[in-house]
């Protein structure tokens, strides 16, 4: 395994800049996104398609502005983090376009989710840098008012390694026990579809942290399915489901998420916990990607086992 790279941690007073890899963002929603992370003492850029929004459809701008404004970001000393304005669609488009030497030469944080995954991804297995996944500044700007932001950047500033801060959450085990090995997530529609790429990571041992929007339990079933025949859906160490927002069908009656979750996991046979607070939902915790993490049968559930920014 190759040695994996540790970002700088982030101090109040640094600059994040803020970048739109996929679809635009809600220009007055991200304004306020930004006007809170300035009240809490950081120093706030943008890049330069979310300066002068050049959108394509409902992207923010063409492929290649695109992964321009990523690099540009990480090759910008001054910028310490790089943080996504919204996901959407069209994060796969760049992969092609990125330099991962360069991002592995200017490790910085980087934070995303959704279809941010696609770059997490890539970046996890071309760059071995630990990504995080978290909220995005347009699509959580209301969660970072609240109290639980703070534990965010507690991790992010190295002072922290709870990443599990919904100590009230009601989680359950599909199958009881305990796993270790690096995170790897989260949208399972956008790790099926890189199958057979050059920008998903090894598999084997990781633990799968999995989320997804918009699906019936149909696509999950046929995500899970898709890795099963790839032979790497085995070789996950353990599993940890989020939220989904699911679609429903009157007129068809599909089993839940949920029974098709059990039915694969009862097959599989690994330590699975169901209803940690990420994905699509209410809650948004923060979770470091191609890093060392434990689920356990009992409380705290879910342990991060090792610093992840230097």
């Amino acid at each position: 395994m190759n040695e994996r790279i540790k970002p700088c941690k982030l101090n109040v007073g640094d600059e994040i800049r803020i970048i739109a890899p996929a679809s635009a963002p809600d220009m007055i929603k991200l304004s306020r996104g930004i006007s809170k992370l300035k009240k809490l003492g950081y120093k706030v850029t943008t890049g330069k398609n979310i300066k002068k929004l050049n959108q394509r459809n409902d992207l923010a701008a063409p492929a290649k502005d695109r992964a321009d404004e990523l690099m540009s970001a990480f090759k910008d000393d001054n910028v310490k983090a790089v943080f996504c304005a919204r996901g959407g669609y069209g994060s796969i488009h760049i992969l092609s376009l990125l330099d991962y030497d360069i991002i592995k030469n200017h490790p910085k944080i980087f934070m995303g989710y959704s279809d941010i995954t696609a770059l997490h991804l890539a970046i996890n297995r071309n760059s071995d840098l630990i990504t995080f996944h978290g909220p995005m500044v347009s699509s959580e700007e209301e969660l970072i008012s609240k109290s639980v932001f703070k534990n965010f950047m507690e991790i992010l500033s190295g002072k922290s390694l709870k990443i599990n801060t919904y100590d009230d959450r009601l989680m359950k085990y599909i199958i009881p026990g305990r796993a270790e090995g690096l995170s790897l997530g989260t949208n399972i529609s956008l790790v099926a579809s890189l199958l057979g790429t050059n920008y998903i990571p090894e598999t084997r041992g990781k633990i799968f942290f999995i989320e997804d929007t918009d699906v019936t339990s149909g696509d999950i079933d046929r995500y899970f399915f898709s890795m099963k025949l790839a032979d790497i859906v085995e070789q996950f160490s353990g599993f940890v489901f989020g939220d989904f927002k699911a679609i429903f069908d009157k007129e068809e009656p599909m089993p839940s998420i949920e029974d098709v979750v059990q039915k694969f996991m009862n097959e599989i046979n690994k330590p699975s916990l169901y209803g940690a607070p990420f994905g699509h939902g209410e809650e948004q915790m923060v979770i470091p990607l191609n890093a060392k993490v434990r689920i356990s049968d009992e409380e705290p559930y879910m342990e991060l086992m090792e610093n992840v920014v230097d």
